[in-house]
This record gives C-alpha cells, structure tokens and sequence, in this order.
C-alpha cells in the first residue's frame, strides 16, 4: 500500500465526521490504517473541566476535535476567531486545531455567549479536551 496521502487523511476525516463514524478501517494486502476518534462524553468532558460540577445544560463545553495544537485564529496576524463574552451561533468557527499539518475547525456545539476559554494560543490539546465554555 502506498504511504496515504493528505488528501486521502481529510477525505476520510470528512467522512468520520458526516457518518458521525467513530472509526475508519482502510487495509489493502498486508496494510492497514485505522483513524479512530473516542465517543463523546458530556461527563468525561465535565470532568476536565475547571468548572466540574458547576456546569449544567446551559454550559456547553467545546471540545478538541482531535490532539493538536491549539490556535484562537487562522493566521498568527488575525484576530480571534472569538473573545471571552462574544455570542456565537451553532457551528461557527471558534478555533483551530492542528494535527499532523491539517487544521482542523472547531465548531461551536450550541448557540451562545463564550464564558471561558481554558485552552492557550499554541497549546498541544487532547482529543475531547475542553477548549473553551459556551453558555446557553
């Protein structure tokens, strides 16, 4: 099997996310190559939060697509994609996450006012870590 492409990675990270897939098993001969992202867990996520048992249904974390680096903003001379404060709506951009040279969004998973953002500019994140706090 010829080493996979870039383009090959986002196709199949494109098709994780519209399948809403937790896995994709690609294998030609004796290779293989496996992309797996973990369920989301509400409680697994409130329990990396700083806030841990204050956030309620109205308190929506963001959560890190994949391990990466995390970025505030498309270019290091552009502004935040969001500010502490700012209203966002369901599935607007409020991050970046970097992995393996592809940059992945970060959208919001509720429409609502930014509360916290726990992540830092250039901060390597884990897959489902709580990047920021969206009160509903």
């Amino acid at each position: 099997m010829k080493p996979i492409s870039h383009d090959d990675l986002r196709w199949l990270l494109r098709l994780l996310d519209a399948e809403g897939l937790t896995e994709v098993q690609v294998r030609e001969g004796e290779s293989e190559v496996v992309i797996a992202r973990a369920p989301y867990s509400r409680e697994a996520a409130l329990d990396q939060s700083p806030y841990g048992a204050e956030l309620d249904e109205h308190h929506i974390p963001v959560l890190a697509p994949v391990a990466g680096l995390f970025y505030r903003a498309g270019s290091p001379d552009a502004e935040p994609f969001v500010e502490v404060g700012d209203e966002v709506i369901h599935g607007d951009t409020v991050a970046l996450v970097e992995a393996m040279k592809l940059f992945n969004e970060v959208p919001a998973p509720a429409t609502g006012a930014v509360i916290s953002i726990l992540a830092e500019n250039g901060q390597q994140v884990a897959v489902d870590e709580v990047l920021m706090v969206i009160e509903t």
